[in-house]
């Protein structure tokens, strides 16, 4: 691959899966120092890694606009050819992502063998099963081992560009949310769908029970105060939270970019997060993280840096990776407040927490 000067990666279709391929971009960059490498991803996961220092550019793939439909993959693949890309390495898995880069006719094209794509791609990465069960971030450190053999393990990574830095101090000054101000910050939504989402009530509880333990116990200076973040469609479950608690939290649901969203979460002291893109988000900048898990798979989609607990009740059932629940939210229902405030408390007192260590309620 000595011929290898410029490198299309298709991105992952998730924030979170976005955040999970950083190692390997990592890897892609200390494999191939002279190339320039370009990240092809839908507009969101575009807009949160372009500052990434793995990446020389990144390109916009409008999958639900100009790029819709057979024209319109037409239309990407041909401006992706008059890029002179030499090799794309793709993250998703889609028959999709295989076409696209054939149809672009880009001499080397490195993927997972899957969904039927093996005769579009010129070099392939067996999937075995037992590769399917690995942590996301392996899984995506598997597939570019073939083109990175000295690679060597490391944590996701991400950057914040200095405008939305400067935003998202704007942002919480307009809150009354001073610098010195310590934050706990609560994403209680999921893109995903309802099952993933634990109780607003309970988090509203135990996001008052970890700021009055803060203010009893003496362990901050100056104000403790709950930042809400969420994403465009999640206004209301955040102020349903404010309304429910009693020590007035920020509510920043839907008025974020991802990059002044990545600037919020980094002035947080603790994340307390369903299993969605910003627990990743979190995770990257270094935060200690509390995750409830219900019907997806920890042992995959986990936070995967040190210092972040998993909170999750083991029932016969999870992981069911539904959208909705068809019977009683059993996954989520048994995880309580007393566990996830406990868990913030023990992720705080000792930042050494091995990656994922998961506390698990009896049923």
């Amino acid at each position: 691959m000595d011929h290898v000067r410029r490198i299309l990666v298709r991105g992952p279709n998730w924030v979170g899966d976005a955040v999970m391929c950083t190692p390997a971009l990592q890897g892609l960059r200390e494999a191939f120092p002279a190339a320039k490498i370009t990240f092809l991803a839908r507009p969101a996961v575009a807009n949160l890694l372009r500052d990434h220092v793995s990446l020389d550019d990144t390109m916009v793939d409008e999958s639900q606009n100009q790029h819709a439909g057979i024209m319109g993959r037409w239309r990407l693949a041909r401006t992706l050819k008059l890029k002179g890309f030499d090799l794309v390495v793709l993250f998703p898995n889609s028959f999709d992502a295989a076409f696209v880069a054939w149809l672009a006719r880009i001499p080397c094209r490195h993927g997972y063998a899957t969904d039927g794509r093996s005769l579009l791609l010129t070099h392939t990465v067996p999937l075995s099963p037992e590769t399917k069960k690995l942590h996301q971030v392996r899984y995506y450190e598997e597939l570019i081992r073939p083109l990175c053999p000295t690679y060597s393990s490391q944590p996701p990574t991400l950057h914040i560009a200095k405008e939305d830095e400067a935003q998202a101090v704007q942002l919480l000054a307009d809150h009354a949310v001073s610098s010195n101000c310590q934050l706990l910050g609560l994403n209680p939504g999921s893109m995903y769908g309802g099952a993933k989402r634990w109780l607003p009530e309970r988090f509203a509880e135990a996001a008052d029970q970890v700021i009055e333990n803060f203010t009893a116990e003496g362990k901050v200076a100056g104000e403790v105060k709950c930042v809400i973040v969420g994403a465009p469609g999640e206004e209301a479950l955040g102020h349903d939270i404010a309304g429910l608690m009693r020590t007035h939290p920020v509510v920043l649901s839907g008025k974020t970019s991802l990059g002044v969203l990545k600037a919020v979460i980094k002035r947080c002291r603790v994340f307390l997060t369903n299993d969605t893109g910003p627990m990743h988000i979190a995770n990257a900048l270094g935060l200690p993280v509390i995750a409830v898990f219900g019907p997806t798979d920890h042992t995959t989609t986990s936070p995967f840096a040190s210092g972040s607990v998993v909170v999750r009740t083991p029932v016969d059932c999870s992981p069911c990776l539904l959208r909705e629940c068809p019977i009683d939210h059993r996954c989520m229902t048994g995880v309580t407040v007393e566990q996830v405030v406990h868990a913030t408390q023990q992720v705080l007192k000792d930042r050494d927490v091995p990656p994922a260590n998961t506390l698990q309620v009896e049923s």
